[in-house]
């Protein structure tokens, strides 16, 4: 079974700890004593220990004080007055005694190591040390100095760990790895190493190893709730829908009656195709919180996944008029349903139905980005190119690494024809963030298809269309590139299974037309 973490890991446990000695104790013993009378400052240092031991703080200050006066320029006599404050949960005192410290020589490991770990205390906190101070300057100043203090590695693991959460919050989890591997090997009973470590290898884009090392901490502890929640995250985020949805169906078994899990686990099961099993989840979340739309909306998601788009209206249609009579005290859970609708009826091309019910989204939902680019969609479908680009330029700057809106945009540009250049690197920019996504790929393939570089679009077509075979638009994409290749026999193979696959966003009569007229040409 894990276990918490030894002490070891502690802050309040000093470098070397100090001898325990009973109140009783008159006389600094003579080891220390010896030193009284020379000019020896380890004198002071060692005095203050003691006093420590005995629990005589305000003495401990003092001898170190004292020593200071001998030799002004002693970092390291500073260096422990930082940590004798820190170990009494004196901060900002073990804060300023730590830069005294390093003004001296800031190379000076133990007054880095208190300046780096209560800093970074202090940012868990979110609470700074001292008036004026920007708290947000605080993990570079901590990651700096405990990076001083860990050298070449070998320090205590307290260090490892301060400097991986730091990592892992300033988004260098590649950084955090070898640190945390270093915790759970020589702490494997500690839990939460094992969870930072898939936490910084997920972050790294190591899917595969996260999951793995999940499976290392579910092996030794089979209801560990936390391990499973990441689990079926780190999943999800793979796009290992029916792996992620088993997780969360084992993260239910410990916590039945949660809904949060009820609904992550509905949500997997929808994106993984796995509908009479995503509709039961969002009816059992419907009676279980009958104020949680997420119920409601899984259901919606359920009926359009069966193309059945006039249903997914119907359904929602009473609960919308509901939501509208409670007014804004529902604002954002009613912008999620109008999203829903919406999309459906742009599925049914009522174009300008579903742009009023998204805009009416995005206004009551203002911060939600999902609704606008669902929004810039209908107003593309919709005959209305340059709102939707407008649209679609506004949250790119807001978040220029929004792959589905760097895709989507692309797209439209390159279905267009117009500033292809750009479309070109609009789309690379979303592959950079998902390498392997079909759609991306489908998305830059097409865009060099319309510029004409037909050997370029050979690789990214072919990898989309073997990644999503299904695809009707990938496929009918692929038909086009393959007679331009003089390749006229997989290209009639190619719209064969555009005609034969999801028929999403094609014209079934063109495909056909162009079936006919490539059998008909002369060899």
């Amino acid at each position: 079974m894990l276990t918490p973490l030894p002490l070891l890991l502690c802050l309040a446990v000093p470098t070397t700890a100090p001898a325990q000695r009973s109140a009783a104790t008159a006389q600094p013993p003579a080891r220390v004593d010896a030193l009284r009378d020379t000019d020896d400052t380890g004198y002071y240092f060692l005095l203050a220990r003691y006093y420590e031991g005995e629990g005589k703080i305000d003495e401990a200050v003092d001898a170190l004080e004292q020593g200071m006066t001998i030799d002004s320029k002693s970092a390291e006599l500073r260096a422990e007055l930082a940590g004798l404050y820190a170990r009494q949960d004196r901060a900002r005192e073990a804060v300023d005694a730590a830069e005294q410290a390093l003004a001296i020589d800031p190379k000076n490991r133990e007054a880095n190591r208190i300046l780096g770990s209560v800093l970074a205390a202090s940012v868990d906190q979110k609470k700074a040390l001292r008036a004026g101070d920007d708290l947000a300057s605080y993990p570079e100043k901590a990651i700096a100095a405990l990076e001083v203090a860990r050298g070449e590695g070998g320090a205590d693991l307290s260090i490892d760990l301060a400097l991986a959460r730091l990592y892992i919050d300033r988004d260098r989890p590649g950084d955090a790895i070898p640190l945390l591997r270093r915790i759970v090997d020589e702490q494997p009973s500690y839990a939460e190493g094992w969870l930072l470590l898939a936490d910084a290898e997920a972050a790294s884009g190591h899917g595969d190893e996260a999951a793995a090392t999940l499976k290392d901490v579910l092996r030794n502890e089979p209801e560990s709730f936390r391990a499973l929640a990441r689990l079926g995250e780190v999943y999800d985020r793979q796009r290992k829908f029916h792996e992620a949805a088993e997780a969360w169906s084992d993260a239910l078994k410990l916590n039945p009656r949660n809904p949060e899990l009820i609904a992550r686990r509905a949500f997997s099961l929808l994106n993984a195709r796995e509908l009479d099993e995503a509709d039961a989840a969002g009816r059992e979340l419907r009676a279980m919180s009958p104020d949680d739309v997420r119920g409601i909306y899984i259901q919606a998601q359920v009926l359009q996944a069966r193309e059945r788009y006039q249903d997914a209206v119907d359904l929602l249609k009473p609960e919308i008029a509901q939501m509208r009579e409670a007014g804004s005290s529902k604002a954002s859970q009613l912008a999620l349903l109008l999203g829903v609708q919406g999309s459906a009826l742009l599925q049914l091309n009522r174009n300008d139905e579903a742009v009023a019910a998204l805009k009416d989204a995005a206004d009551r939902a203002p911060e939600n980005t999902t609704v606008k680019y669902q929004l810039g969609a209908a107003l593309d479908r919709s005959g209305r190119p340059a709102e939707a680009e407008r649209m679609f330029r506004d949250l790119l700057a807001k978040d220029p690494l929004d792959a589905n809106t760097l895709n989507y945009l692309g797209y439209m540009l390159a279905e267009r024809g117009t500033k292809l250049d750009e479309a070109v690197s609009l789309i690379e920019r979303a592959l950079k963030v998902e390498p392997d996504n079909p759609s991306y790929l489908d998305s830059l393939g097409w865009a060099y298809v319309q510029q004409g570089k037909i050997d370029l679009a050979d690789a990214p077509l072919t990898k989309a269309a073997a990644g999503l075979p299904k695809n009707s638009v990938i496929q009918d994409h692929l038909g086009d590139l393959r007679l331009k290749q003089n390749r006229r026999n997989d290209a009639i193979a190619a719209w064969q299974a555009a005609l034969t696959g999801d028929g999403d966003s094609i014209d079934r009569t063109k495909i056909q037309k162009k079936i006919d007229i490539a059998r008909k040409a002369p060899k």
